[in-house]
């Protein structure tokens, strides 16, 4: 029992340090001795418990990926109306990139990491999105399509998700604007319950608009190009 908990522990050890270095560093610029040195074990635990740089990587999106649907799977069950699916979706995802379970600091590293493998993707990219993203991309395709009576694949079902997704990231990515604008408000975290409220109904409500609105083709609105 004692060894199994001192691998565990070199785990996690290994997991925060390789947190810490890809945020700070990117995934090419982390190093495995860099990793090691900071959680305090040698190259051969990466190897047994990861087995290499990219294992480890794709390990973190692992850890996350899960913690978040076993959380969120028992609020948002099928058979709920897709308006409450809806609510608890937004919900969830404000407190997932707010809170991280309480752990600020590690809610920042995770941030820059994702935000980092937005901008600049890495080989691995696909794997993630396949293997961790689209399902819960197809999540909410499902809650909007059933909002609009519509196909889960369809340009407005996925056009309306991103809408949805979009007034949430804003919240996040915004923040040191939204500050500078209204510096006497309370902060997001403070205000996430009443956040999340009105993204929900924003969002439900532009939903419910598409659906209802007639079937004609939008009138088309010129952009100004840049002259060759």
């Amino acid at each position: 029992m004692q060894v199994k908990a001192t691998q565990n522990d070199t785990r996690e050890r290994l997991m925060r340090a390789a947190i810490e270095v890809f945020a700070e560093r990117g995934y090419e610029a982390a190093t495995i001795r860099e990793i090691c040195r900071r959680a305090q074990a040698n190259v051969a635990a990466v190897h047994y418990h990861f087995g290499d740089k990219k294992s480890l990587y794709t390990a973190i999106f692992d850890t996350v990926f899960s913690l978040l649907r076993e959380r969120r799977t028992g609020f948002l069950p099928a058979a709920a109306p897709a308006q409450e699916r809806l609510r608890v979706y937004i919900l969830s995802l404000f407190e997932e990139i707010f809170y991280c379970d309480g752990d600020a600091a590690r809610c920042t590293q995770l941030s820059a990491i994702y935000l980092a493998e937005m901008a600049n993707p890495t080989e691995l990219l696909d794997g993630i999105v396949a293997r961790y993203m689209r399902r819960d991309a197809e999540e909410l395709y499902a809650i909007v399509a059933a909002l609009l009576a519509a196909d889960p694949a369809s340009d407005e079902v996925i056009d309306c998700a991103a809408s949805v997704v979009g007034q949430v990231l804003y919240y996040y990515h915004a923040q040191p604007i939204i500050r500078r604008l209204h510096p006497t408000r309370a902060s997001v975290e403070e205000r996430l319950p009443t956040l999340a409220d009105h993204v929900w109904r924003f969002s439900l409500a532009g939903i419910l608009s598409r659906r209802a609105a007639p079937a004609c083709a939008p009138t088309p609105i010129p952009l100004k190009r840049p002259r060759p």
